[in-house]
Parts: C-alpha cells; structure tokens; sequence
C-alpha cells in the first residue's frame, strides 16, 4: 500500500503548532522558541517529512535564521500563484469550434506573484526583500514555480497546502490583438487569512504587507496588527468581494489601508460611473476628497496611463502609459503595482512611482505572459528619459 507523504499541516498537528509557525522554523522567517523548536524537529524526524517544495524556497537561508538583505525594504505579498498555459490564437474560438494554437507555453502566473516578481525585479537603487505568503503543494509544478520564484528574486513562503495539494492551473488565451481570456480554478485562499498565524514584528526598515482584494475582507484583524507593528499596507482590488463593491465599502476600504490601486473597470462598476473618462477621473476625485483620513489611491487606466489621488488632497497626479504594440496585457496592473511600491517604499514621490510604475505596466505587454518581460530600474528609465528629457533620475 502506497504511504501519502507528510505534509506541512501532518507537523503542526503533531507538534501542536500552527501552519505558520511550522514554516516560520522552515524558511527562518521568525523567531522560534527553543521548545517549540524542539517539538517541531521531532515531530519532522517521527513523521520523516522532507520539505521538497519548501526546501527549494530557502535560497540558502537556514532555518530558525532571519533573513538579512541589508536592511533592505521588505515587501510581503500575500495571495495568489498559479501555473499558466499560455495559448496563442487568431481570434477566440466559438462554441463547437475547434483551432490549432500556434503554441501552448508554460509559465509562471497569480496577481500575487507577478506583482513580486514585478518588485523585486527593478533593483538597484530601489531593491527589495521581496517575499511570497500563498499555497502551494507537493507536486512538481510547485518545486518549478518555487524554484522560479527563487531565481526571480522572491522568497516563498509556502505556508498553506491546496486541499489536492498541487499548485493551481490557469488556461490563458492569447487573440492576436492581444485581447486575453483567462480561465483559472477556484482559489481557496480567500477563504483563509494567511497571515493569521504569523508573528508580526516591528521592522526597523521600511515595510509593507500588499493583499489582493480576494483577501480584504478576511484580514481586516490582520491589517490592523501590522499597522500597529509599524508596517505600510497596500490592497489592490482584484478579486475584491462583491460586498465590498459598493460605494460606502469601498470609501470605508480606503480609510483601512495606506495605499490602495483599482482599475477603472472595478472603479465603474462600484460607483456605477458611466461618464468618459476625464468625468470619471473628476467624479473619484470628489467621492475621495470627502474621505477623511484615507491612504493614497492609484486609479489604472491601461493604456492611458494612471492617476494617483492623494491622501492629503489636492491636485491629482496624471501619467501616462508608454506607446507600445501591444500582445499581452495579462498582468500588466500587477507589473504597475510591484514597480510602484518598489519606487515607493524607497521613499519616492508618488509621481515618480507612478511614471515607472506606468511604463512597467505598458512594457509587460510587449510579451506574453504576466511575467514575460520583467522590466529593471535602468530599463524604466531609458524608456523614459526621452519621454521626459531626463537626464538623470
């Protein structure tokens, strides 16, 4: 009879811990008590678990160990990775039809960990200590993307098994105008606060937690321990429920969290705003502006660029996109948002995060895939030097 392999979840029943606190010890991202130690190594030796997944996320760092990068600005993203099936195709099938693609990729994906790789992509001058809080499970698609995750400079922290423990699928079809068609599994982690179990410590570096709106509504207790640790926290609005869709939650959202990034589809449909586009821009400006001490709000616009309405008032700030041909816009406000916070934790104006974040967003679909072209600071900045006459940054 074939023996199911242990898992993550068989040591915290055994030892009488947490998930969290099991892959804390693991991946050296908190501190651990020596009796709790003690208990999780016994219950790993009894049970001969062997971390295949989590082992290939440590990147060199032992456990029980914090991580040290510097003191580099740490971001932690939380929510969603999948595997994706990238497919190319003239034009979207009909029903009953039957095409040939003109060819099937693998390749990384989820809103979570584009918008980190995203991130920690820029680099010099403004890295950062990038890592993952999502589900993954024991099969070989989650080794690969843990894996890529590491050479793309994201430290994982697997701290939940799907219930088939294995890694999500996604079927992306690509039209050759670059219109997409995504369909994905269900997602179980917004049922669940991932951060629920973590021990949250104040940082002596710039931080932020950065949720996905599929999360919102699960970690508002979560939000509020580390606002109170000293961290940042940003949202964007994917995913976010229906009942925080409305325009009194969505106001209240905002009040929540220090920044927060919506597109303009997900912003008419709370507001019902049915105006062009200058209108919409002014309509949210005024809804915001009754707001009393709400974070910043970036407002994306695709292939018009962004608009960053500010938590102090006043004039909104307007960028534009980069002119680009388009031929997968699959990830590209995930690649805005994690080049934004990367400018932004390093303490750049909010339009300089914004006029990086804008050409991240527009070179990311030049390529297939959500992480098809990761682009560096000094990529950014010759797109936009002759954009700006900039000489320098």
């Amino acid at each position: 009879m074939h023996r199911k392999r242990p898992t993550i979840a068989d040591v915290a029943r055994s030892a009488g811990v947490s998930i969290g606190t099991v892959s804390n010890y693991i991946n050296g991202t908190a501190t651990v008590k020596d009796a709790t130690r003690e208990r999780i190594e016994k219950a790993i030796a009894s049970l001969a678990y062997r971390p295949s997944a989590i082992a290939r996320s440590l990147s060199g760092h032992s456990a029980g160990r914090q991580r040290d990068l510097g003191g580099l600005p740490r971001l932690l993203v939380v929510g969603y990775i999948s595997v994706d099936y990238l497919c190319r195709v003239a034009v979207l099938p009909h029903r009953d039809d039957r095409v040939t693609a003109r060819h099937i990729e693998k390749a990384l994906g989820g809103p979570a960990a584009n918008l980190a790789v995203a991130a920690a992509g820029v680099g010099a001058p403004f890295a950062l200590d990038v890592e993952l809080a999502t589900a993954v499970g024991d099969d070989p698609d989650s080794d690969w993307a843990l894996h890529e995750l590491g050479k793309r400079g994201v430290h994982a922290l697997p701290i939940k098994r799907p219930f088939n423990n294995r890694l999500s699928r996604a079927i992306v079809i690509i039209e050759l105008n670059g219109s997409r068609t995504i369909i994905n599994e269900p997602f179980e982690l917004s049922e669940v606060d991932l951060t629920a179990n973590m021990d949250v410590q104040p940082e002596t570096r710039p931080a932020c937690l950065h949720i996905e709106g599929f999360h919102y509504e699960r970690m508002m207790s979560s939000i509020d321990r580390f606002h109170q640790a000293g961290w940042r926290v940003s949202l964007h609005s994917t995913g976010l429920p229906e009942s925080s869709r409305t325009p009194a939650a969505f106001l209240d959202l905002v009040k929540h969290v220090d920044l927060t990034f919506v597109n303009d589809v997900t912003l008419r449909e709370i507001f019902d705003f049915r105006t062009p586009i200058s209108t919409m821009i002014q309509q949210t400006h005024d809804a915001l502006s009754r707001v009393k001490g709400r974070g910043d709000v970036v407002l994306t616009l695709g292939e018009f660029g962004a608009v960053v309405f500010r938590r102090g008032g006043g004039p909104q700030i307007e960028v534009p996109a980069l002119p680009v041909e388009r031929v997968d816009a699959t990830g590209a406000g995930d690649a805005f948002a994690g080049v934004f916070l990367s400018l932004w934790l390093h303490g750049a104006t909010l339009e300089e995060a914004a006029r990086y974040a804008a050409v991240a967003g527009s070179l990311t679909t030049t390529a297939e895939g959500a992480q098809g072209r990761v682009s560096t600071f000094e990529e950014l900045k010759a797109e936009l030097r002759p954009v700006l006459g900039m000489a320098s940054r």
